[in-house]
């Protein structure tokens, strides 16, 4: 199971905390995949693959994975949990397996509803606010303008390390990409 976290709302759409949600839709679209409604969220079902963007906000989103786990009866070691990070740079990303939710709502949703935190994850890095007490507004605001211009290599960059890790395992799939980055616009001049 693949889950992308986010929360529900034009509101959010393109904000850093949805960046899990826009991950999840590149590799639906990749894998032809048509999401449908239920388990709380969006989900479809391609072959032994199954996506998930929880439509309960961030801070429940373990109510929906949990619902999905217990029809389809997967085990936590089965899934990868796409989401934000604010302790690694903008457009830097790390497979990680278990270990505690580092401060995530979505990922702290998840370990208290499935008992467990022995799952995979997928973390994509948005750096953090200048000031500690902007954090919320940060997460819930857009991208800046540098951020904007590479964000679809970013998107495509966490879009290929999920389907290696679908296809080739965890062990690849860390190998292959952590600690990739995309650097912003201004970074990536280049002399013709």
């Amino acid at each position: 199971m693949i889950v992308g976290l986010g929360n529900p709302g034009k509101e959010y759409e393109r904000t850093r905390h949805n960046i899990g949600f826009m991950v999840v839709d590149a590799v639906a679209e990749c894998l032809d995949a048509n999401y449908k409604r239920g388990f709380k969220g969006g989900y479809a079902k391609v072959g032994d693959v199954i996506l998930l963007k929880p439509f309960t906000y961030m801070n429940r989103s373990g109510e929906a994975v949990k619902d999905v786990v217990n029809y389809y009866k997967i085990d936590t070691e089965n899934i990868l949990i796409i989401h934000d990070d604010l302790d690694m740079e903008f457009g830097k990303i790390k497979f990680k397996k278990g270990g505690s939710d580092g401060g995530h709502n979505g990922i702290r949703s998840i370990i208290n509803h499935l008992g467990n935190s022995n799952f995979f994850r997928l973390k994509i890095g948005i750096s953090k606010p200048i000031r500690s007490e902007y954090t919320s507004q940060y997460v819930l605001g857009e991208f800046n303008t540098s951020e904007k211009k590479v964000l679809p290599e970013l998107i495509e960059l966490c879009r290929n390390a999920v389907l290696c890790f679908v296809n080739d395992g965890y062990r690849v799939a860390m190998n292959n990409f952590n600690n990739k980055k995309v650097d912003k616009e201004e970074k990536q001049c280049r002399q013709p």
